[in-house]
């Protein structure tokens, strides 16, 4: 959702800056055994699945995000695993291309095998054609543009990304699949031929020993998310009340955090009481005092208690004497006071 005007703005301010800039459009990345940005790798049974939860040998870059999960499933099932991983997003101005992630994979030790999931659309994967055409990325790169069904429309068809729609002939995924192949990149004949390939490439790196595969390590148990085992019905939700007042979910009743024995053992009093539950905090000594007599003054609602009461709360607040004699006398009505009420009523009339 963000404009076009405002991610050239934002590319332009990543690059004076010298920061890497993943987006907008994107699901974000993921660094296995440290860390992960946005909803990549998806759910935990997914992660635990994908084994993202260690580090493997192979960084890959892919546009789209959905299928930057499926690659961490491929790449799971074929090799040992995904080193690093990032969607770039599917938008026209991407904050960072294909070759500035794959120029930083080639300068990693720890990426051993380069991997790159194109689409129809844009221009950028020639740019990674020719840096491995003139030397800058000499390790191997398996890669696939998809699109490819694209040349059996009739017309022009946007394919959901803003950047996903070939302008010339130059830019559909068959035309970029050539291009690479001739460069010396790995390109299978199909997409599902991709597994099958990233395999072999794998397999060749472990037989030259670039690749020393690790003994797995065990899985981490991983708890079920709440939400999803409710859903499931392995989990019931015990009854119970909480407000950000008071809390019964546990032993013992709480008061804004406060447990019910400690206010009888330190003996707050009722206007303790009331400040932990009207006002979600300790107040002090003289604070509940006043509380507590508010409370005495205003158990019988009379109306001379009330006008006391109006009285003693204005003078409370700074008023002057008069104002706060006159919010006694005049906001009660007829029952008491009425002399005075009518007076005002009738100087104001």
């Amino acid at each position: 959702g963000v404009p076009e005007r405002h991610a050239r703005k934002l590319i332009s301010l990543a690059q004076t800056a010298g920061v890497t800039l993943i987006g907008p459009a994107t699901v974000g990345g993921i660094k296995p055994g440290c860390f992960k940005i946005g909803n990549t790798g998806g759910m935990m049974d997914n992660i635990a699945s994908s084994k993202l939860y260690r580090a493997g040998s192979v960084a890959y870059v892919s546009k789209s995000g959905g299928m930057s999960n499926e690659l961490n499933n491929i790449v799971a099932r074929t090799t040992d695993g995904v080193y690093e991983g990032v969607a770039i997003g599917g938008d026209r101005y991407p904050g960072t291309t294909f070759l500035d992630h794959m120029l930083r994979y080639e300068a990693d030790p720890g990426c051993k095998l380069l991997l790159l999931l194109g689409e129809v659309g844009g221009a950028e994967e020639y740019k990674v054609a020719e840096a491995v055409r003139a030397g800058r990325i000499t390790k191997p790169v398996v890669a696939w543009c998809i699109g490819t069904c694209a040349g059996l429309f009739a017309t022009e068809v946007q394919f959901g990304h803003a950047g996903a729609l070939a302008n010339s002939d130059c830019e559909t995924a068959d035309a970029k699949n050539i291009a690479m192949r001739a460069a010396g990149i790995h390109v299978p004949e199909t997409f599902e031929a991709l597994p099958a390939l990233l395999n072999r490439v794998y397999g060749d790196l472990v037989q030259s020993g670039q690749i020393v595969p690790r003994a797995e390590p065990e899985p981490p148990k991983i708890p079920i998310d709440y939400a999803w085992a409710q859903e499931l019905g392995l989990v019931r939700k015990p009854a119970a009340f909480v407000s950000t007042i008071c809390d019964d979910r546990g032993q013992e009743l709480l008061y804004a955090g406060m447990r019910i024995s400690d206010v009888f053992k330190e003996d707050i009093g009722i206007g303790g009481v009331l400040s932990l539950l009207w006002f979600k905090r300790r107040l002090p000594a003289y604070a509940c005092k006043f509380i507590e007599m508010v409370l005495m003054l205003t158990a019988d609602h009379g109306p001379a208690v009330s006008g006391a009461h109006n009285t003693i709360v204005t003078a409370r607040a700074g008023k002057d004497l008069v104002s706060a004699l006159c919010s006694g006398l005049l906001t009660i009505g007829d029952r008491f006071g009425g002399a005075l009420d009518g007076a005002a009523d009738l100087f104001s009339s």
